[in-house]
């Protein structure tokens, strides 16, 4: 099972990347973090138990 902080993570990385900004390490960070909690709370939300892989 993916947790649902990776699963969130993997979206943040994909949407910042998607944007293609050039951003120092630290822009780059906050713009980051500012990305991925409000995913991970709306997926911690919808899946409390975390998000199952179908193999």
């Amino acid at each position: 099972m993916i947790s649902n902080e990776q699963r969130a993570h993997d979206i943040a990385i994909a949407l910042l990347q998607a944007n293609g900004k050039d951003h120092k390490p630290i822009e780059a960070y906050h713009e980051y973090i500012n990305t991925l909690l409000p995913i991970l709370k709306e997926i911690d939300k919808d899946f409390p138990n975390g998000i199952k892989e179908h193999i």
